[in-house]
Formats: structure tokens, sequence, C-alpha cells
């Protein structure tokens, strides 16, 4: 019995550490992109992680968000289009800084507009990944904002269609 226990316990480590990713939450949440794996945790768990209230009438919401690695770092990348004033409702209280085209971004690896840099449109997964454009307006967690550990960045597109800006949003723990 004990060599029973012993195996079942060293094959659940293999199996975690080697086996695929858990994607569960992608059977059962139709805004999970279907291009990526591993979406083990919520949207409220992922969002609560970070911060983030997601204006009630966003539309085309899109997300992809894990937990684990090595330290059980969160990661979270979602797009959604809402409203101007579902915007400013959600950049508040989210506790973001109003985006600016002028904002250099340090969190996470998206590309920025500047001299020289090609546009492009939205690319990644799911389009989760915001376009490179000069119209492309940001805002990321400073220092003092109490996401130190886990730093945000957003990017949103209220150009191509103001009625109905697109916002782009990543997370991850440092």
């Amino acid at each position: 019995m004990l060599l029973a226990l012993l195996g079942w316990g060293v094959e659940s480590v293999l199996d975690s550490a080697f086996g695929p990713p858990d994607n569960h939450v992608a059977a059962s949440d139709s805004r999970v992109c279907p291009q990526t794996s591993g979406n083990n945790i919520s949207f409220a768990d992922a969002t609560g992680h970070f911060d983030l209230v997601a204006p009630p009438a966003a539309t085309h919401l899109v997300y992809t968000a894990n937990a684990g690695g090595l330290q059980g770092e969160t990661n979270l990348s979602m797009r959604f289009t809402t409203t101007p004033t579902g915007l400013a409702a959600f950049l508040k209280a989210s506790h973001f800084d109003e985006p600016s085209a002028a904002t250099a971004l340090s969190v996470g690896d998206w590309t920025v507009y500047g001299p020289g840099t090609p546009v492009r449109a939205a690319q990644g997964p799911c389009g989760l990944t915001p376009p490179v454009d000069p119209a492309m307006e940001y805002s990321q967690d400073g220092p003092g904002s109490g996401m130190e550990t886990s730093p945000r960045a957003l990017a949103v597109d209220s150009t191509t269609d103001p009625e109905h800006p697109t916002v782009w949003i990543t997370g991850m723990d440092l």
C-alpha cells in the first residue's frame, strides 16, 4: 500500500511538471482564446489578481490566463471593446493613469510606435498583442502603484472606432 501511494505521488508530480498544460478553464469559458493553452485560472481570479475591473458592457472580450511556474506566478493577456464612458470607468476602477502616446512601456514585450517603427496590425493568438501605430496610447503601473510585483500595461486604440475603443491589457508577476 505504501509503495502504491508513493508511486501515485511520483506520477502526480511528473505529470504536473512534464504533462500537457492544464487548460481546464477553456472548456467552460468561451472568452478564453482558443489559440492558447495552459488556461488554468478563471477570468475572475485573473482580473482580481491584477486589480482589474472589466466594464460590464465590454464586448469582444478575449483573454488567456495562467498561474504556475516555479514561483506560482500569474500571467494575463486580455482584449475587449468598450465605449468611451466604459473606458473611463475601467481606467478609474482599475487604477490606471490616462493613456498617452508618449508613454514608454517597460512591462511586457509589446512594441510601441516610434520613429522608424513599422506600423502593423494586432498580432499573436486572438490578436492579444496590440497593433503598432502612431495613434495607439499606453499606460502602465508606475512606482508606488501597489502593483510592483504584478505590473500591468494597457494599450488603447480610440481612433479606429472612436465610439468603441479597443483595449489591450497584459499583466505578469515578477
